[in-house]
């Protein structure tokens, strides 16, 4: 497929969304910027786009191979790729295979205990807000989403994490939770969007415990680039 990458759409905290000639089509450059605390953090971690973009593309296909419909389309570039165009769901979608980060902080809680079945959870996405959680009826009556379409994501999200657990099990690392957005296309049917990538994943490896994730960087645990890299090459 040849398409041009167009105008700016929209600048994100971490990517960059660009119209194609395609009106059905949307470029996403997974930049190098990385941020924590819904933006108060910041920094550029040079080859993080690259590993994200890697990391996605692998996910989202084999998310379809299950059934998971996504947006992705193609590979555009190493830090880019081509994704169908949707409406967004202003939700972010919380998958916790362990107990850690905000949820210990939320519950005041031991980090580690395992959550089974995973836990899955809710959160309007709303920076000035905090992304606060909320229950199925606080989703369906402020009109976020319809009851069947809060079934079938959490339908997605458990089936994502199967995949998921095995595929980052292969590569010697613990998924121990993970972070979904969805969208709907024209005809209404519901298709994840967004990344899925080690921004939006918390990633600890096997043999040494330690994160390689973006918790190096929201937790100035130092080796942000080298961790990035390392999931990279291990994808290799």
């Amino acid at each position: 497929m040849i398409l041009v990458q167009g105008t700016l759409l929209h600048r994100g905290k971490a990517n960059d969304v660009y119209t194609t000639g395609n009106e059905n089509l949307l470029i996403i450059d997974h930049s190098d910027r990385i941020s924590a605390g819904n933006g108060a953090k910041t920094d550029v971690i040079f080859g993080k786009g690259k590993s994200n973009n890697a990391v996605s593309e692998l996910v989202f296909n084999l998310l379809e191979k299950v059934g998971v419909k996504t947006h992705f389309v193609e590979r555009y570039s190493d830090t880019a790729m081509v994704v169908k165009r949707a409406e967004m769901i202003l939700l972010e979608v919380i998958c916790r295979n362990k107990t850690w980060g905000s949820f210990c902080k939320r519950y005041e809680c031991d980090k580690g205990i395992t959550v089974f079945p995973a836990g899955v959870e809710f959160c309007l996405k709303d920076d000035a807000l905090g992304d606060p959680f909320m229950p199925e009826w606080a989703i369906t009556t402020l009109g976020y989403a319809t009851a069947e379409e809060v079934k079938l994501i959490e339908q997605f999200v458990r089936k994502a994490n199967y995949v998921m657990l095995e595929l980052f099990d292969k590569l010697g690392l613990e998924l121990i939770d993970f972070k979904l957005e969805f969208g709907r296309l024209k005809d209404r049917s519901i298709i994840v969007c967004d990344e899925i990538s080690l921004d939006t994943c918390r990633l600890i490896d096997n043999k040494t415990g330690q994160n390689l994730d973006k918790d190096r960087f929201r937790n100035n645990l130092g080796g942000v680039k080298e961790a990035y890299e390392e999931v990279l090459n291990r994808l290799k």
